[in-house]
């Protein structure tokens, strides 16, 4: 079984990504270790002020699942070697590029002296809900394409800068909520999320998931034999080939 290892710096949005990872890539017959930091809707200045002062502010996720509290980034960055680092910016301030810089080139200069060899990813978040009650949505006019349009600016302008590749987990949210029979939440179909901005539990989450890792890992998620549970093979079957039809549009 081939074997790899991802660090994630991140937030809550982090743990909607990386929830079901570890049981895709093992049922393609992958080892894929996650571990995941995370700080409750920790924005990029944050993270550098938590690495500046070494602050043990984070709980470590090991595969979906938690382990254990007060771990610092500089304690994980040595600990073993990984493949892929990532991390993003606050949902909030998603689409607002000034509070990406300087932090996002901070923190992936640091990344890259710590971890040379690893892969470096920028995780795109996604909109909220059209009905989100969200304190920053008004920053957004409340409105989810406005919101999607500006943070995928952001994004992209911060990815250059870092010399990284996205996960374009947005791209792929606002496609099925705009294009994907039974997820247009404002006309009657299904919402991806479970309180207007984290993802739901488990559709939304697997979705975020299998975007991870058809990226990481240039994999064909097709026919992937992983279902959570609370989900049917159907509904699995139909969301794995709109998410490769997407991603290979």
């Amino acid at each position: 079984m081939k074997k790899y290892r991802s660090l994630s710096v991140g937030n809550s949005f982090s743990q909607d990504a990386l929830m079901f990872c570890h049981d895709i890539a093992a049922a393609d017959g992958i080892e894929w270790e996650t571990v995941n930091l995370v700080v409750g809707g920790c924005e990029l200045h944050r993270h550098w002020q938590y690495w500046s002062e070494n602050d043990p502010h984070y709980s470590l996720e090991i595969n979906g699942k938690w382990a254990r509290s007060e771990v610092t980034i500089k304690e994980m960055l040595e600990d073993g070697t990984y493949d892929i680092v990532t991390t993003q910016q606050a949902s909030h301030y998603s689409g607002r590029p000034e509070t990406y810089f300087p932090f996002v080139v901070d923190l992936c200069k640091v990344f890259r002296e710590y971890q040379p060899d690893a892969k470096l990813y920028l995780q795109e978040t996604w909109a909220y809900e059209w009905d989100s009650t969200h304190g920053a949505f008004p920053h957004y006019h409340n409105d989810q394409r406005e919101m999607y349009d500006r943070l995928k600016i952001a994004y992209a302008a911060a990815a250059i800068a870092v010399d990284a590749k996205l996960i374009p987990t947005g791209d792929v949210i606002q496609y099925f909520r705009e294009n994907v029979p039974g997820y247009d939440y404002r006309n009657g179909g299904e919402s991806l999320n479970r309180d207007g901005f984290h993802l739901s539990i488990p559709v939304g989450r697997y979705i975020n998931s299998a975007v991870w890792y058809s990226v990481l890992f240039d994999a064909d998620i097709r026919g992937n034999s992983f279902i959570p549970e609370g989900m049917e093979a159907e509904q699995v079957k139909a969301i794995q080939e709109q998410i490769y039809a997407y991603l290979h549009r």
